[in-house]
């Protein structure tokens, strides 16, 4: 995820991009597991246009912290989620992963839950249930006031042990003070219904199509792309996110999030 903050406006915009995404003859993902944060980071503003000043990386029990201080979250599912690939155990008893589609109020491991599964569902199905939990957070960060000591407490102590991050505590605090009560203007998936189109890695090498190849040959990994392989179309679409200008190629139908 990609978090631009107008300080002007007092808005926020969260940007998520796939980790198919393929540049430079990887998929991003591999980037941060090859050459960590920072490069992730360089490597981010390239493919965004936007200039990536820090990073935070969250680890999965900071997540499961943090939303238990907050004393959970409530999120609305638009759909039912069904993973039966996701064992889970509630109350000692084994199951598999299901929402009724509706509001939930979900405890620190059940947002964990809804944060991970992607089966059953699409990369950017998660995607979006993930923003829509990182703005839940946000909005019950925001209220937190002096009588909430204890909790703001907590929550830095969980941040400082397992959180990975370029920014200073004191970096944080103003951070947190000077955006607490911006609003997301905008929740975008980069996704194939804007301006990425899917391929194979060996067909995308080959500049061939499904179509092209028999059942026996080796396709390759599953990517993505930008349209017509120009990142400054993607690049393009974020900055007219952000500048409220999509009366382009694109429509603001595309934008929905």
């Amino acid at each position: 995820m990609v978090l631009h903050a107008d300080s002007g406006q007092n808005r926020l915009y969260l940007f998520s991009l796939p980790r198919d995404l393929f540049y430079r003859g990887r998929k991003i993902n591999d980037i941060y597991r090859s050459f960590g944060a920072a490069q992730m980071a360089k490597d981010l503003s390239e493919i965004t246009g936007l200039a990536i000043e820090n990073y935070i990386v969250i680890d999965m029990y900071a997540f499961i912290d943090a939303v238990n201080i907050l004393g959970g979250l409530e999120i609305t599912l638009p759909e039912d989620l069904i993973d039966p690939t996701y064992r889970v155990k509630d109350e000692g008893k084994w199951g598999t992963l299901f929402y009724e589609k509706g509001t939930h109020q979900l405890s620190g491991i059940e947002a964990l839950r809804v944060a991970r599964s992607r089966h059953y569902t699409s990369d950017f199905g998660r995607a979006e249930r993930q923003q829509h939990l990182i703005s839940a957070i946000k909005d019950k960060v925001s209220r937190l006031d002096l009588r909430d000591m204890k909790r703001i407490y907590d929550l830095a102590a969980t941040m400082v042990s397992y959180v990975d991050t370029d920014l200073s505590p004191v970096e944080i605090v103003n951070l947190f003070l000077q955006y607490r009560k911006s609003a997301f203007a905008k929740q975008i998936v980069i996704d194939t219904s804007n301006v990425l189109y899917h391929t194979y890695s060996n067909l995308y090498y080959l500049d061939k199509k499904l179509e092209d190849v028999d059942d026996s040959f080796y396709k390759g990994a599953w990517i993505l792309l930008p349209l017509e392989d120009d990142w400054n179309l993607l690049r393009w679409f974020i900055r007219s996110t952000i500048e409220g200008d999509l009366n382009g190629r694109f429509g603001a139908e595309k934008t929905a999030g």
